[in-house]
């Protein structure tokens, strides 16, 4: 099953790929190749057959891979329902070890009403119980 985003170091950075192969290479149809030229992959030159140079289109992955990426601030979980950080509803949150070192920060999502969570350690906790009110549970 191909992966949403492609692996970003998959391609040979010195060699250059047609469309078929970048499309072999990834496992998915060469029309989402074509796709790829509308939002930012740059071929060699305007000429035929289609030219892409290995560390270009590792590149573009690796651009378009860090451009979905939502890091949470302190103080902020995860939501998955709403693909945002979100502070937790009432600014509070349950924290539950599951050894000495790490522990499990769980919250409710104040737009959805969903349960966040993230694995947290002794140094992050430290950050959340700064901005929010953390209770302890018992595992």
């Amino acid at each position: 099953m191909r992966r949403r985003y492609p692996n970003a170091r998959l391609a040979k950075s010195l060699l250059c790929y047609d469309v078929a192969t970048i499309a072999r290479l990834y496992g998915c149809h060469r029309n989402t190749v074509r796709n790829w030229f509308k939002h930012g992959l740059t071929p060699i030159d305007e000429r035929r057959p289609v030219l892409v140079r290995g560390d270009a289109l590792n590149a573009f992955h690796a651009a378009r891979r860090a451009s979905a990426k939502r890091p949470c601030g302190s103080g902020e979980l995860y939501c998955i329902g709403c693909r945002k950080p979100q502070r937790p509803a009432g600014d509070m949150a349950d924290y539950t070890p599951l050894n000495d070192k790490i522990g499990t920060v769980s919250a409710i999502c104040p737009d959805c009403d969903r349960i966040m969570s993230q694995r947290v350690n002794a140094e992050r906790l430290a950050l959340f119980r700064e901005r929010i009110a953390v209770t302890d549970r018992k595992p």
